[in-house]
């Protein structure tokens, strides 16, 4: 090489170096302006749900109600988390743990300090990627700072991801070292954080890493007991066999959104009919649902699978799969978020690696196009009223995933597999082919028994245009429909005939209203407002400015059927206890009515001026009768839970909630003939019912829509 060509090497080297440093600077400067510093100033969505799950839990919280909205809202209220809506659903128990540290701080400094973590673990991240691929330091950060959005919005969220992301690097290290132990421990951690990682198993299975697999196995089991012993069985339970098929099916929050960058929104949009979320789907058919979205997932990772070999070698081709196999994981997943896709870095810099090594200009450009597009670009929303063919195509973040995994897909092509023969049942084409047919066939008979039995039946949805989130707690007043609405400010009381104003306007604007007892007579309310200061009973008296008879710490009102009592909840670390006061002067205090043996739950009017309530006792939740002076007597029992008890206006049928097959049902029983009658048989839940007339019952159902974000339905019964 003679000087002039050693002077242009040079210059090109020195300016390449500058590119990238001037790269690395705007995607710092990004970063900082957009993700770190809002997210140190401000109290976002996401870390208030692990933060006050950790705090419940610091604190020895009863913990089985956690996946309840208004009972989580209220613990988070009373912690002093502020105006910002949250709930647990479809998150793990063990996701709270990492957290649990900062829980005895105020909840934006504990989020700063968490922060703080996370920044050591993507620098950690960055730099043991940078060691295992040989990359430079620069280089490296440059790739992974072009992650904007899913950066941006995991420090300015407070999520989860920058660990589980922490965790994914260290195993692909240890899988690449060859020690399998720890890589198999480490995605047993990240997938009790995130379920997905969990799927690594069956990586493991098809490289026959067989002590990878037996580490994830045994880990997670691990981490499933500890999280059993922390938060209980009870909660555990829920979380498998409630929580998590929901998830899986997409439905763990609203499963219509077009903000979900996921194959399971494109197909609910197109497919599944909802009055309210979906009303104008492309073409309404559960059956094509059911046969096109597991055939969509099963060729993916048919496409992945087949260029998979069934042995570990630690070379680039070993971290391409790997890498491919997270990218599949990614774009598999039913519900993703933004933040989500930080794991892609993980990803990202082993393969830009490899193929800056080859000298694969091209194809490394290419990567890191579809790459930043994939963890950028947004979709492109349409009115949802107007839904045609080309609407799947507008979830580009979906498709650039897809574009992703086709350059895997072609890049490991091998010119050896064309020629090597090995028997038919060892063919990569094979097994690929084996395992798509299984997978769509089991996807199909799960879609199809979920998709059949989610129907509301013969409940009718009440029509209340208020763009809620979620609607709950539906009761008839005075020819009112009143409900608790969950709204973009907050927790709000509404009147269904005037959607868009609240029952009281006057009431703390700054509270959450979470539950409130009517008088059927007037316009006359109690409504609970829950802030830092606890949860408050206000007095609401229609048609005056001045309230009277304010009883503070009391939770879910209800009012005697002879409007001279007001029976409340107060809670001694998620424990319910009964209290009563007299009214209309509420000059004597209240009274307690049930011992600590008793964990109430719910409250209803009883007949003649007594109350119901569903309780724990003795471990078995039941439906108790009680009145001032008196034990609590048993009404109704069943074979699981029973709860949210409510009488009819004859005082002669009991409709409460009943856990069958771990789904709520509503059920019957008539107080003379003690013959039960099952109302509800969903694949979903229904929560808090109440008489409309004697034939009547409202309720409020999550069918077809995101778990617990109901919305309010009507039903008659035959007696």
């Amino acid at each position: 090489m003679n000087s002039t060509q050693v002077s242009r090497t040079t210059r090109i080297g020195e300016l390449r170096s500058a590119v990238e440093a001037g790269l690395l600077l705007l995607l710092l400067a990004v970063f900082l302006w957009k993700g770190l510093i809002p997210g140190w100033k401000l109290l976002n969505t996401d870390f208030p749900n692990y933060y006050v799950t950790a705090r419940l839990i610091r604190e020895h919280y009863c913990l089985d109600r956690i996946y309840e909205w208004i009972w989580f809202q209220r613990a988070a209220d009373h912690f002093g988390v502020g105006r910002q809506l949250v709930g647990f659903l479809g998150l793990t128990p063990f996701s709270a743990f990492p957290i649990i540290p900062f829980s005895s701080l105020p909840v934006l400094e504990a989020k700063r300090f968490w922060i703080v973590c996370n920044v050591v673990l993507l620098a950690a991240a960055v730099v043991l990627l940078k060691r295992q691929t040989g990359m430079g330091r620069g280089r490296a950060l440059v790739i992974a700072l072009c992650a904007i959005v899913p950066l941006q919005t995991s420090f300015l969220f407070g999520q989860m991801h920058i660990l589980v992301l922490a965790l994914l690097v260290i195993a692909y290290v240890s899988h690449m070292r060859g020690s399998q132990i720890g890589s198999g421990c480490c995605i047993a951690v990240a997938a009790a954080l995130k379920i997905y990682p969990i799927f690594f198993c069956l990586y493991f299975l098809l490289k026959r890493r067989w002590r990878s697999l037996g580490a994830t196995v045994l880990c997670s089991a691990l981490c499933m007991t500890l999280s059993s012993l922390v938060v209980g069985q009870g909660l555990m339970r829920a979380y498998i066999f409630e929580q998590l098929p929901r998830s899986l099916q997409g439905e763990s929050q609203n499963p219509f959104s077009p903000s979900l960058t996921s194959a399971s929104a494109v197909f609910h949009r197109l497919f599944l009919f909802e009055p309210e979320l979906n009303p104008h789907p492309l073409l309404a058919s559960a059956r094509l649902f059911a046969i096109l979205y597991p055939l969509w997932q099963a060729l993916l990772v048919g496409a992945v699978l087949v260029r998979i070999r069934p042995r570990f070698r630690s070379n680039d081709r070993e971290t391409l799969e790997w890498s491919m196999f997270l990218c599949l994981l990614m774009f598999l997943s039913s519900a993703p978020s933004s933040y989500q896709f930080v794991v892609l870095i993980a990803a990202a810099v082993p393969t830009m690696a490899v193929l800056i090594n080859r000298r694969k200009w091209k194809a490394a450009l290419c990567y890191l196009f579809l790459y930043f597009l994939a963890c950028n670009i947004r979709a492109v929303h349409i009115d949802s009223s107007v839904v045609g063919i080309l609407a799947p195509f507008l979830d580009l973040t979906l498709w650039c995933g897809v574009a992703l995994l086709v350059f895997y897909n072609v890049f490991l092509i091998s010119p050896e597999a064309k020629t090597e023969r090995v028997r038919f049942y060892r063919n990569p084409a094979f097994v690929a082919g084996a395992v798509v047919v299984c997978l769509w066939i089991v996807g199909y008979k799960s879609a199809w028994s979920h998709l059949t039995n989610v129907e509301t039946g013969g409940a009718g949805l009440l029509n209340t245009q208020d763009g809620a989130y979620l609607r709950t707690s539906p009761v008839s007043a005075d020819g009112r429909l009143l409900y608790v609405a969950m709204l973009r400010d907050g927790y709000r009381v509404r009147d269904g005939e005037i959607a868009s104003a609240d029952v009281d306007p006057g009431v703390d604007p700054a509270a959450d209203q979470l539950s409130f007892a009517a008088r059927t007579s007037n316009h006359e309310l109690w409504i609970e407002t829950a802030s830092g200061e606890g949860s408050r009973l206000v007095h609401v008296l229609p048609g005056k400015e001045v309230r009277t008879c304010e009883s503070g710490d009391g939770e879910d009102p209800v009012l005697s059927s002879d409007g001279a009592h007001l029976a409340f909840l107060r809670e001694d670390r998620g424990r319910g206890n009964l209290w009563i006061v007299a009214l209309p002067s509420c000059a004597i205090a209240p009274k307690r009515i049930t011992s600590a043996a008793f964990d109430v739950r719910a409250l209803a009017a009883g007949p003649e001026g007594s109350f119901i309530m569903s309780a724990i006792h003795q471990g078995r939740e039941r439906i108790y009768g009680v009145s001032p002076g008196s034990e609590p007597r048993l009404l109704a029992e069943g074979d699981g839970p029973v709860n949210s008890p409510a009488l009819s206006p004859d005082g002669r049928v009991l409709v409460l909630r009943k856990r069958v097959s771990y789904r709520w049902q509503l059920a019957s029983l008539d107080l003379s003939s003690r013959v039960w009658k099952q109302l509800t048989y969903g694949d979903c839940n229904a929560y808090a019912p109440s008489w409309q007339d004697d034939h009547t019952v409202l309720y409020a159902t999550d069918c077809m829509r995101g778990m617990g974000l109901t919305t309010l339905a009507s039903l008659k019964i035959d007696r």
